[in-house]
């Protein structure tokens, strides 16, 4: 029998909660080997946020009618979007999401971020509110001096390791049957954070992405509108260097995007300031993944 080696866990209520069913089931599910758990030294069942996500993935996946993993498993799944979570517990999460960024904790804050998920919060909520903060304060903090190089480098390894334990808890969509986007960040921009925030907020959101990677240069964006012939384009960038050459070739994308008919996102502080919006005009300038979330939704009831 399992004990807890650590990290975040549901009781079997929350776990409940989170699938739409009785506790119950929950409980039912987990004696038959259906829904992964662990106990406490007092006998508790304890589940793992992942492995709860995974098993309403399955749920969605019996859904679309496809064969559930055993005989007479089925799991429905709750996708009601929960209401804005109150200040003073926000302000604890993104502590809490801080100290797991400092320690490199990347399980701990993968269990927070996927629960987070499975209570309802959007990813571009918990992106902004519970991620993004908490990694600026780390970064005030380093350029301040009071962190070292190698503890912010840590810090953003924590995060990109946890947001792929929260990127499995989604429902993407395959690549025929959705929107289709193309994610990338501007030439000499090798931050991975924002690039992967920028795909998943997409993804939860009902798109297929195709993920173009770092330090894309716009001519070649322009060469994979044409290619893939995407509905949505997302661009960021934290430094955007050699404004004029990105300018030049930017027009070239754009008018490729408006004969693609491809709606334009850029997003990050190197399109912050109005002269570059200015020569760099876009669909959107997001300020935030929740701003990316919100039009990316606006987007699909147009299409759809």
């Amino acid at each position: 029998m399992n004990r807890l080696t650590g990290g975040r866990r549901l009781t079997s209520r929350e776990a409940a909660r989170a699938l739409g069913v009785s506790e119950a089931s929950v409980k039912r599910w987990a004696d038959s080997g259906l829904l992964p758990m662990e106990k406490t030294a007092g006998g508790h069942r304890r589940f793992r946020p992942e492995d709860v996500a995974a098993v309403r993935r399955a749920g969605l996946a019996a859904a679309g009618a496809q064969p559930p993993q055993r005989k007479g498993a089925e799991f429905p799944a709750r996708e009601a979007r929960a209401p804005e979570l109150d200040p003073g517990r926000e302000a604890a999460l993104a502590e809490e999401s801080f100290r797991a960024l400092l320690g490199g904790d990347d399980e701990e804050l993968s269990s927070l971020l996927v629960s987070l998920h499975l209570d309802g919060q959007s990813v571009g909520r918990i992106a902004d509110r519970l991620l993004c903060a908490p990694m600026r304060r780390v970064g005030d903090l380093w350029h301040a001096g009071e962190l070292s190089v190698a503890q912010e480098h840590v810090a953003t390894r924590t995060a990109v390791v946890a947001l792929q334990g929260l990127r499995a808890s989604l429902q993407r969509p395959a690549a025929g049957d959705s929107l289709r986007a193309l994610c990338c960040s501007v030439e000499d921009d090798f931050h991975e954070l924002p690039l992967r925030l920028a795909r998943m907020t997409l993804e939860a959101c009902g798109l297929a992405v195709f993920d173009l990677g770092v330090s894309t240069p716009f001519s070649a964006l322009a060469e994979a509108v044409h290619r893939f012939r995407p509905e949505l384009v997302c661009v960021s960038s934290t430094v955007l260097l050699r404004l004029d050459r990105a300018a030049y070739e930017y027009a070239v994308f754009h008018r490729a995007a408006r004969r693609a008919r491809a709606a334009v996102v850029l997003g990050g502080a190197g399109f912050r300031e109005e002269g570059v919006r200015r020569r760099l005009p876009a669909d959107l300038h997001a300020e935030s993944f929740l701003q990316l979330e919100e039009f990316a939704g606006m987007l699909a009831a147009v299409q759809s």
